[in-house]
């Protein structure tokens, strides 16, 4: 994921991309941008430069009908073969209701439809939009349901971006809330995350969900247990002492909570 922050200088995004590609042939190159427009003149740089892929642009925001600075986005995806990100950010986060969860689903696939239309070439990735847990807790649980409900469709790669629970909250809980939340979305169907691949623990986290590797002790059984519970949408066994307020935060919060020591 190749982050270029707000609104980067014109030459910046092709450039870097260009040097990655070089010494990372094959490696999907994630175009990742504040404004659409920024994704856009990188992807029409891209084409014209005849940067290889595999690239994807990140994202497309959905949720109010394409306008014409996101028809322009995914035109420029089409020709340059680029994947899409579609971030159906612009609809109202009040509430986790299934129907709310639906309708989410239905405002990301309208906007696919019509990329499709446009000449993109699947799969989607839908962003299962990961809010902070200390600031929204359920809308971190209505992500791993947007999760479960984005797998229904065959085109699609559901999305999460891992690195946004943690925001706010000090490292003694932060980590804590990657690792759960790690193996929850890959339990609850992620089929992409966005995380530090440094990230050890959150990477082996990823893989007890997937059952690539066994656990070693009671914490990562547990983490298993987690990826099991998310995948059927059902309660979990009590957390061990280290990932205690991580749970409760991702799975029982209901509110907002206070920092530093979070309980």
């Amino acid at each position: 994921d190749l982050n270029f922050g707000i609104d980067p200088p014109p030459d910046e995004i092709p450039w870097a991309v260009a040097a990655v590609r070089e010494a990372v042939p094959g490696v999907p190159l994630w175009i990742d941008a504040g404004r659409p427009a920024a994704i856009t003149a990188a992807l029409e740089a891209c084409a014209r430069d005849g940067v290889a892929g595999p690239l994807v642009a990140n994202s497309l925001p959905a949720g109010v009908g394409m306008g014409t600075a996101d028809e322009a986005l995914v035109r420029a995806a089409a020709t340059a073969g680029a994947g899409l990100v579609i971030s159906p950010r612009r609809v109202d986060r009040d509430g986790i209701a299934n129907g709310e969860v639906d309708w989410v689903m239905h405002e990301a696939s309208q906007a696919a439809d019509r990329a499709l239309a446009l000449g993109v070439t699947p799969p989607f990735y839908f962003d299962a939009l990961v809010y902070p847990a200390l600031l929204d807790p359920q809308g971190v649980r209505r992500s791993l349901a947007l999760l479960r409900v984005y797998g229904r469709r065959e085109d699609v790669v559901p999305l999460a971006a891992v690195r946004n629970i943690a925001y706010g909250a000090p490292r003694s809980v932060g980590v804590p809330l990657r690792i759960v939340y790690a193996a929850a979305a890959a339990g609850a169907g992620a089929g992409a995350l966005i995380l530090p691949v440094e990230d050890a623990a959150c990477m082996r986290a990823v893989r007890l969900a997937l059952g690539e590797v066994t656990p070693a002790d009671g914490g990562e059984a547990w983490l298993c247990a987690v990826a099991a519970w998310t995948r059927s949408n059902e309660a979990l066994p009590p957390a061990p002492e280290e990932y205690r307020d991580a749970a409760r935060l991702i799975f029982h919060a209901d509110r907002p909570m206070n920092t530093p020591g979070v309980l």
